[in-house]
């Protein structure tokens, strides 16, 4: 019970080191998918930031190559400043119209900063821009230049510019581009990857050109407009004061994550963007939540696992202390069980026995008699004159036959049960059965009114004659005693190496119900008061055992009102066959038989006899060592006598293993299995014969 006890604790202690080994696993796992889940998306917004970045400075390298083309075809003309404000309007607007839609404003402006010509206005508005950063660097000799964010004086919007000098040796104009910032806040919205996700275009100094909020600016506290430090808008404010790094680079605060992402070709502008570190990890929020519930439920299943191991372990032990307590006296009733059951076998064998001895002996008693009843019977006939007495003679004698029929059959079924009857085979032609058949039963059939016809094959047969002239004639009889006035056909088929007989009548037939029954002693279908006129009902069970002596079986087709078939199928001989019948009677083993004491000695005498007349070769040897010599120069098979013991020797079994052969024992012995037939005592002599053909 303690061990039992002791692997309930022991299972219930390897479910509990199991539930705490899954939660760390499960709790490193959850911690390197947090991590990866952040680096996999910072990756995916730096993407974001570089395709932003190129498709800013695409737009704004196509500026450039339109104000490079421009002010050539400007300064070519040379008469720009002679332009009427209709025709410079013209110009303008047309080039514009094949510009990018990035570009809000297309300006010309003289040398003193004085607005000259738009394409926006025909009559432009009166500006000066000798103020800006940008027209101060063409004053200073620079070919281009841009700036802002600045407002717009022409559209009171945030502006940023794009310039370029106009005349070779000195200063005559600028040629100037307003871009419009809300070009790009678009495109930055159409691909955002994140709803909560803010991103800039900004200049050196930080400050805001154009913005792309969160989609939750009417939650945010702060707002942003462009020229606006980015660092002091976005993040909540936590990003105040983080010095900005112009190079591509990524910096974590406490919340958030700052990507920086410089834009090619124009190294006063940068992309930068702002995401909260909890947009990061809601991917991986929800799958771990997920993932909790679904290791929650395992622990607790295997928890319940544990818990239901110990609580069978535990019930176990008590149903194993309950077995082994039983286990003594278990054994003991199913020994007294099975010696009770051997028992009451053996007396029912021996019930048996002495039933078909009591018949036997009865018959055989009773016919002496009989046949002295029936010669006095004769006599009586002889003298009889009187009409009166004569009938009274005939039914005298009527009844003795029917009574020495009757004995006949209980002696036949009485010697078949008892094995007394062994099969002297013999080769015979079946046409011959068949005359014999025809002449026995013609007068009976005729007498029945029955048509009796045969129909033979020219086929050879080996079997017993008496046996099967007794079995084809009790279905004959049959056929006649329920066909009368029909016809009963015993025909032959043949069949692969051998013979199909049947006997047909077309009589009453049998229904189904009874056809398992009629080869069963004293079934009778229509005797059921007990006629002694009608017989026994022993005739188709005397057949039945006959066959089943000469090695067949007797099938039966029938239906009410349609007849019946009885039939079965015996081996034949071929010619083949025939031809080489001598050497195969040469080919016959030696029987050696090997008497185990002075008892098995006397029996070996009527083995010896009987084996003899089955045409066997007989030796009989002093012991197994003598059998051994023997059976290595000699083919045979070993016979085994050992009634007064059931141990065999080592050397017995040995031989008995290389040599299959036969043990013979007495009734209560069992025998290992040693590659050998075990027979008990008392040994049926058909059952020998049958053991001993089957070993040659």
């Amino acid at each position: 019970m303690s061990l039992n006890r002791l692997s309930g604790n022991s299972a219930l202690l390897i479910a509990a080191l199991a539930i705490v080994v899954l939660a760390g696993v499960q709790g490193f796992d959850l911690y390197f998918g947090r991590e990866k889940a952040i680096a996999l998306n910072i990756r995916h917004i730096e993407q974001n930031d570089r395709m932003f970045a190129e498709h800013v400075a695409r737009s704004l390298d196509s500026i450039d190559i339109l104000l490079d083309e421009m002010s050539i075809v400007i300064q070519e003309g040379g008469h720009w400043k002679y332009w009427d404000p209709e025709t410079g309007h013209q110009l303008l607007k047309s080039r514009l119209s094949r510009a990018l839609p990035q570009v809000r404003h297309l300006l010309i402006f003289d040398a003193a900063g004085n607005q000259r010509h738009t394409s926006f206005a025909e009559r432009p508005p009166s500006i000066n821009i000798v103020d800006r950063p940008y027209f101060k660097a063409l004053v200073a000799g620079a070919e281009r230049s841009r700036y802002g964010p600045y407002k717009g004086r022409n559209s009171a919007l945030p502006t940023y510019a794009m310039a370029r000098r106009l005349g070779r040796e000195r200063l005559e104009g600028a040629l100037v581009v307003a871009i419009e910032p809300a070009y790009f806040e678009a495109f930055c919205r159409s691909s955002r990857p994140y709803g909560d996700f803010e991103t800039a275009i900004v200049n050196p100094e930080g400050r805001i050109l154009t913005l792309c909020r969160s989609l939750a600016d009417e939650a945010e506290s702060r707002p942003a407009k462009p020229g606006d430090d980015f660092r002091k808008v976005f993040g909540d404010g936590e990003l105040e004061g983080m010095p900005l790094d112009a190079n591509r680079n990524v910096r974590q605060t406490k919340r958030f994550v700052l990507a920086t992402e410089p834009v090619a070709g124009h190294n006063d502008l940068s992309i930068v963007s702002v995401t909260p570190r909890g947009v990061l990890t809601q991917d991986w929020r929800e799958q771990a939540v997920r993932t909790i519930l679904l290791a929650g439920f395992a622990l607790l299943t295997l928890l319940a696992a544990g818990l239901l191991i110990r609580y069978h372990l535990r019930k176990l032990a008590s149903v194993t202390a309950a077995l082994r307590a039983s286990h003594e006296s278990l054994g003991q009733r199913v020994e007294l069980a099975t010696r009770e059951l051997e028992n009451r076998r053996n007396e029912a064998l021996r019930m048996a026995d002495a039933k078909s001895r009591f018949f036997a002996a009865a018959s055989h008693d009773l016919r002496q008699p009989l046949h002295a009843l029936q010669l006095f019977l004769a006599d009586l006939s002889r003298l009889t004159q009187d009409a009166e007495q004569r009938v009274l003679v005939e039914r005298i004698e009527s009844a003795s036959r029917s009574i020495a029929e009757q004995l006949r059959s209980l002696l036949d079924i009485s010697r078949l049960d008892m094995s007394n009857i062994t099969p002297e085979r013999k080769r015979l032609a079946l046409k011959d059965v068949f005359s014999q058949l025809a002449d026995t039963y013609a007068a009976p059939a005729e007498k029945a009114g029955v048509r009796l016809l045969f129909r033979p094959r020219d086929v050879q047969l080996e079997t017993d004659p008496a046996l099967l002239l007794r079995l084809i004639g009790n279905l004959i009889d049959n056929a006649i005693k329920f066909a009368p006035g029909g016809t009963a056909l015993v025909c032959a088929r043949w069949r692969a190496n051998a013979v199909r007989v049947e006997v047909r009548d077309n009589g009453r037939g049998i229904a189904a119900e009874h056809q398992g029954e009629i080869f069963d002693e004293f079934f009778q279908i229509e005797n059921r008061a007990r006629d002694p006129n009608a017989g026994l009902g022993l005739g188709l069970a005397i057949a039945h055992r006959i066959a089943r002596l000469l090695g067949a079986s007797i099938t039966l087709r029938s239906a009410v009102g349609k007849g019946a078939v009885f039939s079965m199928t015996l081996p034949c001989i071929t010619g083949k066959a025939i031809a080489s019948a001598g050497s195969e009677a040469a080919a016959i083993p030696s029987i050696i038989l090997i008497p185990a004491s002075e008892l098995d000695l006397a029996a070996s005498q009527g083995l010896s006899e009987r084996a003899r007349r089955w045409g066997y070769k007989v030796i009989a040897t002093d012991n197994v060592t003598a059998a051994w010599r023997l059976l290595e120069v000699e083919r045979g098979i070993p016979v085994l006598l050992h009634t007064g013991s059931c141990a065999l020797s080592a050397e017995s079994q040995s031989l008995l293993r290389q040599y299959p052969g036969v043990v013979i024992t007495g009734e209560d012995c069992a025998m290992p299995e040693l590659g050998a037939y075990h027979l008990r005592e008392p040994v049926k002599p058909a059952r020998l014969r049958a053991l001993l053909r089957s070993l040659h």
